[in-house]
């Protein structure tokens, strides 16, 4: 027994002392088995996060500190006999249920099939939705200690979260410079609970259907395996795509499913806090939620290019609009965002520009039994929501062993005061909006630190 936990150990060291900036790519792992049939890859890593931020607050301190275990993650992936697979967990308390207690929560578990065509395949099982390049980002391979807010709203895996998961299947086309995907998935989130099997009764909308499509060079290994920078550049990169999400609400059992969410992993457009309407079933007969629509479109470009001995240049732009309707009414937010990049050897700075736009309807909804109208009360109307955020990240041993720093300034963000109690960054916990709590826009400065191991 000893020998293989030997072996095991001194290739895991092996793994990680032998990465450098000049070889990484987004598939890290310490492979165990490889031969004819098929290959068997474990990998895992841990990122320490410290925040410090300075909020408007008149009841308790407006400088406030906090460390975290941020993302704590364990997976295997590899393949056999041309059928690759993948699976990840998360370990601890990174992701928290609607009980607020820690979980073992799966983020991965899938098989990509290929297909008789050359560069055909199809994907079944729990994976990222295919939908805006900072969603489908690792984010162990980014510039940032965390997504944009201009990510919050369309990011299936719900604000500061990773990137969005579902459970479905894909049909994934790579021809030349050419990469396409479609997908249905059933929109109720990643690693929904079936036991006992929820099998209530249904009235059938339409299932999250998502496509993307566009030019890669060879800037990422696949659509659903996305960097915000590569580290073994020798030649210009370029990626630009469009994607689209539909999907109709399907009534089941008492409510619906966008309407469920043990996990907080909703985008803005149909979070309660923010959607007015998606909560509401005052009036019907019998009493039930409303059958939305929700719909996003968007776009993004990339570009990396060499400028030197080991010196890369990067820059992104994205842009994406989004609504929900139903029967009571709707809402729409549209983001942005736009940064750029200079590596030299381990050291890369970074300069992030961000911003969210609340339609002028997204707030908390209030429904009046006397005339049977809904209203907002609109917390969230008002100017853009900026973000100009600063970084720099010390490539130690490549991506398997950086630090990571990175200074968000939030212009006119929301913070929501809650009487006795203190203030709340919406950016941070955007849950907290309710009629209760005042709202101003204000000014919060944020300086944070992470210091990530993988293998």
């Amino acid at each position: 027994m000893k020998k293989p936990l030997a072996a095991i150990a001194v290739m895991f060291l092996g793994g990680v002392l032998s990465s450098s900036a000049h070889a990484q790519t987004a598939d890290p792992g310490i492979n165990i088995v490889s031969n004819a049939t098929g290959s068997f890859n474990v990998d895992g890593r841990f990122q320490l996060f410290g925040v410090g931020e300075n909020v408007p607050d008149s009841v308790r301190n407006n400088n406030r500190v906090y460390l975290f275990l941020k993302e704590a993650r364990l997976g295997v992936k590899g393949n056999y006999k041309g059928y690759k697979y993948e699976t990840n967990v998360v370990l601890g308390g990174e992701e928290q249920t609607s009980a607020n207690s820690p979980t073992l929560s799966l983020l991965d578990a899938f098989v990509d099939a290929p297909l008789p065509a050359k560069g055909a395949s199809v994907m079944a099982g729990q994976f990222r939705v295919p939908y805006s390049r900072e969603a489908l980002t690792d984010t162990g391979y980014m510039n940032y200690t965390a997504r944009s807010i201009a990510s919050d709203a369309f990011n299936w895996g719900g604000p500061s979260n990773e990137g969005g998961r579902d459970v479905g299947m894909s049909l994934n086309d790579y021809r030349s410079d050419f990469a396409g995907t479609f997908g249905v998935f059933a929109g109720g989130g990643r690693d929904v609970n079936v036991t006992p099997t929820h099998a209530l009764p249904e009235a059938l909308g339409i299932p999250m259907l998502v496509t993307r499509v566009g030019y890669d060079d060879g800037a990422d290994k696949d659509i659903y395996h996305v960097t915000q920078d590569s580290l073994g550049v020798t030649k210009t990169e370029k990626a630009a795509f469009v994607n689209a999400l539909f999907m109709k609400d399907t009534t089941i059992g008492h409510s619906t499913v966008m309407n469920i969410d043990p996990t907080g992993t909703k985008p803005l457009l149909i979070d309660p806090n923010w959607n007015p309407y998606i909560g509401e079933e005052v009036g019907k007969t019998p009493a039930g939620f409303a059958d939305g629509d929700l719909f996003m479109v968007g776009g993004d470009l990339l570009e990396r290019k060499p400028v030197g001995d080991n010196q890369v240049l990067t820059g992104e732009a994205e842009f994406d609009w989004g609504g929900y309707q139903n029967g009571y009414g709707g809402v729409h937010m549209t983001a942005w965002r736009a940064q750029g990049s200079y590596r030299y050897r381990k050291v890369e700075g970074a300069l992030r520009y961000a911003a969210l736009l609340p339609g002028r309807t997204m707030g908390v909804g209030a429904y009046s039994g006397t005339t049977g109208v809904l209203t907002s009360v609109d917390p969230l109307n008002g100017p853009v929501i900026d973000e100009i955020t600063p970084s720099l990240t010390w490539y130690i041993h490549g991506h398997n062993v950086k630090l990571v720093g990175d200074v968000p300034l939030y212009l006119n963000m929301p913070v929501l005061h809650e009487p006795g109690v203190g203030s709340y960054v919406l950016a941070d916990l955007p849950d907290q909006v309710s009629a209760s709590k005042t709202i101003t826009r204000d000014f919060v400065p944020e300086i944070r630190g992470m210091f990530q191991f993988l293998f």
